[in-house]
């Protein structure tokens, strides 16, 4: 039963492609459901590379199978992203090489991004994920000053009459392994929602994801969105208990 108080009703909202199990898939338009998530090894640098190619699966762009052998595939959407980002497989990438490499693709996406602290990145994800769009977000530690890319595949908060309140954004993390019924396996949030459209200066957000949880503040967010009309726009409420 979903719980409601006078503030409103909490819900998540997440990417309608999305379909929640004992594993998270996606439905496409092949018969079998695809499994989403894809694992980041311990000695790769590659997490951008994996938040591309999860949600390119998560859009029916590539096929998960030549996603998981795109180092050897000679032609195709899993060979043209290796060729455009293999480099980073050890050293990262940056939000501009992401953005170049997904204009390099040729897919039917409209890509729009943010970049840089206190420049309204928190703002562009909130929004972006209010619209169950899928989103890259690259994140610093205040810890210890590590970088790492996520997918945010939706966001969470207060539904107030017609309007969600963000204050948690639910994320893919390639580093971490699947979580079974639930949309994400991390998860980004604040103590209450912020007029985040009103704020340039970065939010402070507590990242939570395999058991640990550490303050990061947003540096970049990359919203990829599918244009050709196969899949439906917006997303899907879920009413927390």
């Amino acid at each position: 039963m979903a719980r409601s108080t006078q503030a409103g009703m909490r819900v998540q909202r997440y990417h309608s492609a999305l379909d929640i199990g004992n594993a998270l898939t996606t439905r496409s338009r092949r018969q079998e459901p695809v499994s989403v998530h894809i694992r980041q090894s311990e000695a790769d640098g590659a997490c951008a590379m994996h938040c591309v190619a999860m949600a390119l699966v998560i859009l029916d762009l590539a096929k998960r199978s030549a996603i998981l052998s795109m180092a050897h595939r000679k032609y195709g959407v899993a060979a043209d992203l290796y060729e455009a980002l293999g480099h980073s497989w050890h050293e990262g990438a940056y939000a501009q090489d992401v953005v170049d490499a997904l204009e390099a693709l040729e897919l039917p996406i409209t890509v729009r991004w943010a970049d840089g602290f206190d420049r309204g990145v928190d703002a562009f994800a909130a929004d972006s994920l209010k619209k169950a769009q899928l989103t890259m977000l690259a994140y610093e530690s205040a810890k210890d000053r590590h970088r790492h890319f996520v997918l945010g595949v939706g966001c969470g908060g207060q539904m107030v009459g017609q309007k969600l309140a963000v204050d948690s954004l639910l994320v893919l993390d390639p580093s971490a392994d699947a979580l079974p019924f639930t949309c994400c396996n991390g998860m980004l949030s604040i103590d209450k929602p912020v007029a985040f459209e009103k704020r340039r200066t970065s939010v402070q957000w507590q990242y939570a994801s395999a058991g640990q949880t550490e303050p990061v503040r947003l540096m970049s967010a990359i919203s990829i969105v599918r244009h050709d009309g196969v899949l439906g726009r917006g997303g899907r409420y879920g009413r927390s208990t």
